[in-house]
């Protein structure tokens, strides 16, 4: 596999095409940068023969970009906004009896928002600082405490403490299946509006690996890559479920709280149980703080042994 060093341009041309592209202008990003106007140029030439691409249309005076120097804008500019934001965070000073929780999006508004309150109510002292992101990270530099991951252990850079198996299968609304006049067994999804997700983690399962792992044969897939909705976020493939836009592919454990309130619906009986489980995990060779271990004792007690759901 080729290296992030030799297949990526430089970070200092990277930076000055960040600047030209956000400022729209050579001049105006050469004075941020503090160098020359030509440098700019230089580099911004340098660049684009690196990527074999036009990145600028050059007028008199002013800069505009091409298509694909869009498109890297978009890339570069949000990395850097990114990475920005990390190293604030890891700049920020630590603070005592507070306990730092790395998540998904999806896992954080789906599954432990909703808990947070029974923890805080318990245990008012501790201080919790949450960083959602679907972008894998490795915990050894990270300051986090205690993360919840989907994959398969072992990890080179945490311990796993317990963790929880998860079932993916179809879900959508009542109202959608009310409108169309169907039944929850007896769907059949080739007729159904599927709802596509990006994905960001390979653990996670898009239609066609779930098709792949039941033998329902190329259809399935075929559907869900012509479908017309296609989020790049989990959390707002479930939105549009929740708002009769279609079929979305369903996490028990994740959306456990909606099936049993009743506003996502199990279709079909086809399930996958793929290999990989949520861990709960903490930073390898890191001592454990007593805030740590509280919320380590609580996630673990409503995550991997859950109290019993009343009934509705």
């Amino acid at each position: 596999m080729t290296s992030l060093r030799r297949s990526l341009p430089t970070l200092n041309l990277l930076s000055t095409f960040e600047s030209a592209a956000r400022l729209g202008s050579f001049t105006l990003a050469a004075a941020e940068l503090g160098v020359t106007q030509a440098a700019v140029s230089q580099q911004i030439k340098a660049l684009e023969k690196d990527l074999n691409k036009p990145l600028f249309i050059r007028a008199h005076r002013r800069v505009t970009l091409t298509p694909a120097g869009l498109a890297l804008a978009s890339t570069v500019g949000g990395a850097f906004s990114r990475m920005a934001e990390m190293i604030e965070t890891l700049r920020q000073p630590e603070v005592p009896d507070t306990v730092a929780i790395g998540v998904t999006l999806a896992f954080n508004q789906f599954w432990l928002m909703p808990r947070l309150p029974d923890f805080r109510a318990r245990f008012p002292h501790i201080r919790l600082r949450l960083v959602a992101d679907d972008t894998p990270m490795d915990l050894r530099p990270a300051r986090l405490d205690v993360a919840i991951r989907f994959g398969s252990a072992p990890f080179e850079d945490a311990i796993s403490h317990a963790s929880r198996a998860e079932r993916a299968f179809p879900v959508a609304s009542p109202a959608l299946l009310a409108r169309l006049g169907l039944e929850a067994p007896q769907v059949d999804l080739l007729q159904m509006p599927l709802i596509a997700s990006d994905i960001i983690n390979p653990a996670w399962m898009p239609w066609r690996q779930w098709a792949k792992a039941l033998r329902l044969g190329p259809a399935l897939a075929r559907a869900s890559d012509l479908s017309r909705l296609r989020f790049n976020h989990y959390s707002d493939t479930v939105q549009a479920a929740l708002n009769g836009e279609g079929v979305t592919m369903g996490w028990e454990v994740l959306l456990e709280d909606m099936l049993h309130q009743g506003r996502l619906v199990r279709l079909g009986t086809d399930s996958v149980t793929p290999n990989e489980q949520y861990h709960i995990i903490t930073p390898i060779g890191r001592d454990m703080p007593a805030a740590t271990q509280v919320f380590l004792d609580w996630i673990i007690e409503r995550l991997v042994n859950p109290p019993p759901t009343p009934a509705p």
